[in-house]
């Protein structure tokens, strides 16, 4: 595990145990749809040097949460991100700027706590699904299975809401001479509406 998923699961689990903050009564909306901007890193070397690597890029997701009860959701997730490697230019043929695409489901538990008249809801959340790697300039694109698991936090005014969160996306690269397993760090914020 990598220093940034451990810290991100100890802040998660501060959140959810920490608070003096009392429970909300339950919340009857059972939809959250969510959109988002952020950044982007390929935290694996693809080789044992360090001489080829990800540079940091950008992502936007688009999401939807069923939530099955209080502290329990299904989230439908699709990500796009853009990134590039960097490093030894022979090693990746032809432009060496790749389009990510993930898509999945999520098992997302959360704790919503009344903060005033409105809702601080940590939530911890983790899935499956696949990843499309399509290199820019080329017709080359390989999906590959893809695990994900992260944490966030909501702000809820009424039915809108802003939402920090932190993802690592877990696939396997294996092209270009390359057999890693891949690590790429999302970390966006932005906003979602409930009813």
């Amino acid at each position: 595990m990598s220093r940034f998923s451990q810290w991100l699961t100890a802040v998660s689990l501060s959140l959810l145990i920490a608070g003096t903050a009392r429970a909300q009564q339950p919340d009857t909306r059972r939809l959250t749809l969510g959109a988002s901007f952020g950044g982007l890193a390929g935290a694996t070397n693809l080789d044992n040097p360090g001489a080829v690597d990800w540079r940091l890029g950008w992502a936007a997701s688009a999401n939807a949460t069923y939530w099955v009860q209080r502290y329990v959701g299904v989230r439908a997730n699709g990500t796009w991100g853009q990134d590039s490697v960097r490093g030894n230019p022979g090693s990746v043929p032809g432009r060496q700027k790749f389009n990510k695409f993930y898509y999945g489901a999520d098992l997302v538990l959360r704790y919503p706590l009344q903060a005033g008249r409105n809702l601080v809801t940590p939530y911890l959340l983790g899935g499956a699904g696949a990843v499309s790697y399509h290199q820019l300039g080329t017709d080359g694109t390989f999906t590959k299975f893809a695990g994900d698991f992260g944490a966030g936090i909501e702000y809820r005014f009424r039915r809108i809401g802003v939402r920090a969160e932190g993802r690592d996306f877990v696939s396997t690269f294996d092209r270009f001479g390359f057999d890693k397993t891949q690590h790429d760090i999302v970390w966006d914020a932005g906003l979602t509406y409930s009813f």
